[in-house]
Formats: structure tokens, C-alpha cells, sequence
């Protein structure tokens, strides 16, 4: 399971990317923070030509010591705006994995639950979207639902244009 996913990610990346044969760039790769609590994301996007449209791929980690979470999964979005300036509206679902390895510690109990729970994550996106010549950044708020309980979280991105 643990190669399965990244390579079939890799595959998708590859097959999309050599399709592109048009001039407007589709597709980004990026780091993003936030979303489930403090987690990193590395993000494949490819928005769809001369629509607002598309759809990423994502996979995270937040490397904490005592409280491991590990999340997979993607989303698609909508873009309202012109060429470089959009209002970003998404939904994503990802499966998140986290392990508590140490029961004693305070912290992220706010955000994950204080115990150990594999589960699927929903999760809004509103936010800011704009491309530079080669260049991603997005920011927003990103509500989320894990396990029945509404967390609050926001995501901040940087990336590049393929």
C-alpha cells in the first residue's frame, strides 16, 4: 500500500503531463501548508484547458515526534477570475493515518482526535489562487470533518507551473 499510491500518482503525473501539448501550462506541483492540522502536503494539479476547472492529488505528512499523521487522497476545484487572479472553491476527501506514539503528550488533540484512527477527511477549500510566469501560490480557509467533528484549519501554497 505504502508504494502503490505513490506510484500511481507518479504514473497519473507522467501520462498528463506528456499529453500536454498545448501552450497554457496545466500543470503545477507544490507544497502546502495547513489543511489537516499542521501538515505538510506535496500537491499534483492540472486544471483542465480553457476551463476553471481541475483537479489535484495530494499526499502529506506532518512529522510530529509523538502524534504521526499521514494523509492521501485529491479534490478538484473551481476558479472564478481571469488569467491570473482566481477565487479558488474545492473539495477535497483524503484518508488520513494517525498514529499516536505517546500517550502522555499535549498538543495536537485539538486538531486529531487523542487516539490512533485511520479515516477519510472531507474537507472546503475558499481561498486565493494566482499563477505567476512559472509559479503557483494559493491561500485560503479549509474546514474540515474528521472523524464527525468540524475542524477549523487553513492552507497557504507554493508552487511550480509545469
Amino acid at each position: 500500500m505504502k508504494t502503490i499510491v505513490p506510484t500511481l500518482l507518479l504514473m497519473l503525473c507522467s501520462i498528463t503531463i506528456a499529453n500536454a501539448q498545448q501552450k497554457e501550462k496545466l500543470n503545477a506541483a507544490s507544497i502546502e501548508l495547513g489543511k489537516n492540522g499542521l501538515i505538510y502536503n506535496l500537491n499534483f494539479d492540472h486544471k483542465i484547458k480553457a476551463q476553471h476547472f481541475g483537479y489535484r492529488f495530494t499526499l502529506g505528512n506532518n512529522f510530529a515526534k509523538y502524534l504521526n499523521a499521514i494523509s492521501f487522497g485529491g479534490g478538484s476545484y473551481y476558479l472564478i477570475g481571469n488569467k491570473k487572479h482566481f477565487l479558488e472553491l474545492g473539495l477535497d476527501l483524503q484518508y488520513l493515518i494517525v498514529n499516536e506514539v505517546s500517550d502522555d503528550q499535549i498538543g495536537f488533540t485539538i486538531l486529531y482526535p487523542n487516539y490512533s484512527i485511520k479515516t477519510f477527511v472531507t474537507s472546503f477549500n475558499l481561498g486565493y489562487r494566482t499563477y505567476g510566469k512559472k509559479t503557483l501560490f494559493r491561500a485560503g480557509i479549509s474546514p474540515s470533518v474528521i472523524d464527525s467533528r468540524i475542524i477549523l484549519g487553513g492552507y497557504i501554497s507554493f508552487g511550480l507551473v509545469l
